[in-house]
């Protein structure tokens, strides 16, 4: 950025400052973000879009004794910001009593420190960086006769907290993405992706190497029969089901409403010893704010330890409810959803890809999963199909290539066959702007139930 330019949480925390001072309630709150963007597509091996944008917004919480209204805007004029607080005042004037309703949060005395990350210029990524890197990405399925489609985008925001009772936090966020489907004209296709803190850490050419040799080994796929297989998932599939984890299960509501298997089995070991997974916003790798949207530190909590369901993230309201303490999960009010851990990971264990697949007479390799809904949120229950990657595993090597096939699986049921754990973790985006940290799983059971045809 040029000398003299605020960086972004510098001004977000100056915008979320001017609307606080417009705000009036017994409480208020201001959170606010300052974000811009930008995203190089491709398709058919060539560059056809490329996208930048500026936004701004603002969402102002008014607490009346304990009724609570929010509004929000994008414009950041005084007028406007003016008229976005007089409609929180009246939404709160207007809502029911909430008598289990803590009151804002303060501030913490003695908060975890936020991890040294990369400084992020999104000047130096710009359209002529991300249009080399997808050039590199290209190259390796054009050199070998194939098709790539894929992104390359990245983001820097600055957030802001401000509150009546003394929270005044403040933080810049950057990542940058890459994702690319490469295709083979007899319908193989193959599946790579990446994400970090770092652009200039993009590994170009072997992303697009991973997906071209997918799709050449994706040709010719045969369907699988439908049963009960041991299977070697790779990081992008185990990310989904974590992610479908925190969503169902980690979060302090559904705990509460007893909707978690975590509720239900609190302190059994229910997987084996090696599992841990934990949500860690300051852990070197991770991309997300040091604290949540209320402006309370981020704290690490271990969800599922040495295999026993442990813990559930909280926010102000739902800590109080609980009599548990504020881990500093709140999504932006209001939600439905209560406080959701959004920086997942699984500890890494000692085994390679190799070694897993090495250790199974038949199963199956999925690289990702596609599709995948919940029909059961206590068991995890989940069904979907497998996508741009799947292959039969015979006598401890990957043989024929499979077509897409569905699956009907619980998340909770086929963690208890947790055979190994991968060293390698990488970082995957999640759909819901989200990330996790996760290795590759050898699973003993997964049911396929059919293909997709």
């Amino acid at each position: 950025m040029s000398t003299g330019t605020p960086m972004p949480h510098e001004a977000a925390l100056e915008l979320a400052q001017r609307a606080f001072a417009l705000a009036d309630g017994d409480e208020v709150e201001v959170l606010a973000a300052v974000e811009r963007s930008a995203l190089t597509r491709f398709a058919n091996n060539r560059i056809h879009q490329n996208v930048a944008e500026r936004a701004s917004s603002v969402s102002v919480r008014v607490v009346i004794g304990t009724r609570q209204g929010v509004a929000a805007t994008d414009l950041t004029g005084d007028d406007a910001l003016a008229r976005c607080c007089a409609r929180a005042r009246e939404a709160a004037l207007r809502a029911p009593e909430d008598p289990s309703f803590p009151g804002l949060p303060a501030p913490v005395a003695a908060a975890p420190s936020a991890p040294a990350r990369p400084s992020f210029d999104l000047d130096a990524f710009d359209a002529d960086a991300r249009a080399d890197a997808a050039a590199a990405i290209i190259a390796q399925s054009a050199e070998r006769g194939l098709t790539a489609a894929g992104t390359v985008s990245a983001s820097v925001a600055g957030v802001a907290v401000v509150n009546s009772r003394g929270i005044r936090s403040a933080a810049t966020r950057g990542a940058a993405r890459a994702t690319v489907l490469s295709m083979d004209d007899s319908g193989g296709s193959g599946w790579a992706s990446w994400l970090g803190a770092d652009p200039t850490a993009l590994p170009a050419d072997s992303l697009g190497d991973r997906a071209a040799l997918l799709a050449q080994r994706s040709a010719g796929a045969q369907p699988l029969e439908p049963g009960v297989y041991p299977v070697v998932l790779a990081p992008d599939a185990v990310a989904d089901l974590v992610d479908f984890l925190g969503y169902t299960s980690f979060g302090a509501r559904d705990y509460h409403e007893r909707r978690s298997f975590v509720a239900l089995h609190e302190g059994e070991q229910l997987f084996p010893e090696s599992l841990t997974i934990v949500d860690d916003a300051l852990h070197p790798a991770a991309i997300g704010l040091p604290f949540d949207y209320e402006g309370v530190p981020r704290r690490r909590v271990a969800l599922v330890d040495r295999g026993r369901p442990a813990a559930v993230v909280t926010d102000s309201y739902w800590a109080a409810k609980l009599g548990r303490e504020n881990t500093g999960h709140a999504l932006p009010a209001p939600n439905p959803y209560g406080p959701l851990p959004l920086d997942l990971a699984i500890e890494p264990g000692d085994a390679t890809i190799d070694e897993m697949i090495a250790g199974i007479e038949r199963g199956v390799y999925v690289t990702r999963f596609h599709y995948v809904n919940v029909e059961d949120p206590v068991s995890v229950l989940l069904t979907g199909m497998t996508r741009d990657g799947a292959f039969l595993i015979e006598d401890g090597r990957l043989t024929k290539p499979l077509a897409n096939a569905r699956f009907t699986q619980s998340v909770v049921e086929a963690l208890k066959g947790l055979v190994a754990i991968g060293r390698d973790r990488e970082l995957i985006g999640t759909e819901g702007g989200g990330s996790t940290l996760v290795p590759a799983l050898a699973l003993a059971a997964w049911r396929f139930t059919g293909s997709t045809a």
